[in-house]
């Protein structure tokens, strides 16, 4: 896919890890990372996202994490 911009780009827009990892394994066919591997480490990436924007989370030493008010 490289210089390729004929790609549907709504998926910049879709926070369904499961559609991310659909378009990976269409995208890099000769992949050897499964489908189910690929939305996992979607969703995390996504979640770890998420958190990051959360002004008021607070991420314990243990990596439990709660909101402040």
């Amino acid at each position: 896919m490289e210089n390729d911009v004929s790609y549907d780009m709504s998926i910049h827009t879709n926070p369904d890890a499961r559609a991310w990892a659909k378009f990976f394994i269409e995208t890099f066919p000769d992949s050897s990372v499964p489908e189910d591997v690929m939305v996992g480490w979607f969703a995390n990436a996504m979640m770890a996202m998420h958190d990051h924007m959360q002004p008021d989370l607070v991420v314990m030493p243990d990596g439990s994490a709660f909101v402040t008010e």
